[in-house]
């Protein structure tokens, strides 16, 4: 598919959507707590309807209303089944814990993208703690998880490449027969990620505990109680819009949550430190003037906002660095050669150098660029284009 963009005035108000980091979590949870959870304010994009349908097949019963969700969870589905996450990697991670502590066999797949991402540390972790993961060569999906329940106790997790590991044995800990002690080797990526977890769990009254410098998480067994919930706006998502009113005139989005857990907040300091207008106020961000400066910011804990960062570096003054990439190829693209290649197809002097893309700004010209079958490439260069 073909997508042409014109440069362009914009002005206005637009909703942010709903958090799909907070919607995926409460939808596993919601699966485990007895009785009725109501989620409102609920946005359906594919990794909310991949985690929605997940559960669904696994036994919750889901009734939509205009804009709000109920699951009524405690009900499972006994047989052999297959759930199919298309590309949402954070939905097939976690739901791959909670597939070991509830009834029936599942069969793990997603698209040829997902069926690329890493999850080898999880699968070692919970295979420490009593699981049966039957696996592919290269410990990739497909999978099939078999319904041992976790054990709990003592397990080690390498979480440099993501902290969704982390997030999945936490929630599905919550089953296990014992506390859970998770110690981090190689470090621990995106804890923020792991903060929407406990915050989380902590609604739906599951005790956890996570160490000052993140390297032990503590989960208690816990029977897991029904909520009734707004999920806030997604600082992912926004990021796009409130970058497009930096670059071509002035957006207002609302929705947010500034005392929001959620790392990808970080693009309001980018913004404001690169001498654009920035404002919050209540729930709405104001964002306007012309991107002024150029910045230097470290992803490690925020990769999501590296092609959008990178489109922001475009229209600067001077040289950008966008560092702590490393995990980026692990992405739905390559995201490291995906940004660098739409920076340079649209006339951007980019380039990958010691560890870091740099980005030397003064705008765009336009042109052709190739998404990679990555929705996070593909919005930044929609972007770029109003400028």
């Amino acid at each position: 598919m073909e997508v042409v963009f014109e440069p362009a005035k914009i002005s206005g108000f637009v909703s942010a959507p709903a958090s799909k980091s907070y919607t995926q979590r409460v939808i596993a949870c919601a699966l485990l707590a007895d009785g009725n959870t109501t989620i409102r304010g609920y946005t359906g994009c594919d990794d909310s309807e991949r985690a929605l349908l997940a559960a669904k097949n696994m036994g919750a019963l889901i009734h939509k209303g205009e804009s709000y969700i109920q699951i009524d969870g405690g009900h499972y589905n006994n047989g052999e089944f297959t759930l199919d996450f298309g590309g949402s990697a954070t939905s097939m991670r976690i739901f791959t814990s909670v597939s070991c502590v509830t009834p029936g066999i599942k069969h793990i797949t997603g698209s040829p993208q997902l069926l690329r991402r890493p999850i080898r540390p999880l699968i070692d972790a919970l295979t420490q703690l009593g699981a049966k993961i039957e696996k592919s060569p290269g410990y990739s999906p497909p999978l099939i998880v078999h319904p041992t329940g976790l054990r709990g106790g003592e397990v080690e997790l390498d979480a440099s490449i993501s902290s969704q590991f982390t997030s999945s044995i936490m929630v599905g800990s919550t089953r296990a027969d014992t506390p859970t002690f998770i110690t981090h080797t190689g470090g621990v990526v995106s804890r923020g990620y792991i903060r929407i977890t406990a915050h989380v769990l902590e609604w739906f009254r599951a005790r956890t505990e996570i160490s000052e410098e993140f390297n032990q998480v503590e989960v208690h067994p816990s029977r897991l109680k029904p909520i009734d919930v707004k999920i806030e706006g997604d600082y992912s998502s926004a990021a796009f819009l409130l970058a497009a009113g930096a670059i071509g005139g002035h957006v207002e989005v609302g929705n947010l949550n500034p005392e929001s857990l959620q790392p990808d907040r970080e693009v309001l300091n980018v913004l404001k430190g690169a001498g654009c207008y920035v404002e919050l106020g209540g729930d709405t961000a104001k964002v306007g003037g012309d991107v002024k400066e150029g910045f230097d910011v470290d992803v490690t804990e925020t990769p999501d906002l590296a092609p959008i960062l990178g489109v922001i570096a475009a229209y600067a003054k001077g040289e950008s660095r966008i560092r702590g990439v490393s995990r980026l190829v692990f992405k739905e693209s390559n995201r490291i050669d995906a940004v660098v290649d739409m920076l340079k197809s649209i006339g951007v002097d980019a380039r990958f150098e010691s560890g870091e893309i740099r980005v030397k700004g003064g705008g765009i010209r336009g042109g052709l660029v190739d998404s990679h079958g990555d929705h996070r490439i593909a919005l930044a260069a929609a972007v770029a284009a109003v400028g």
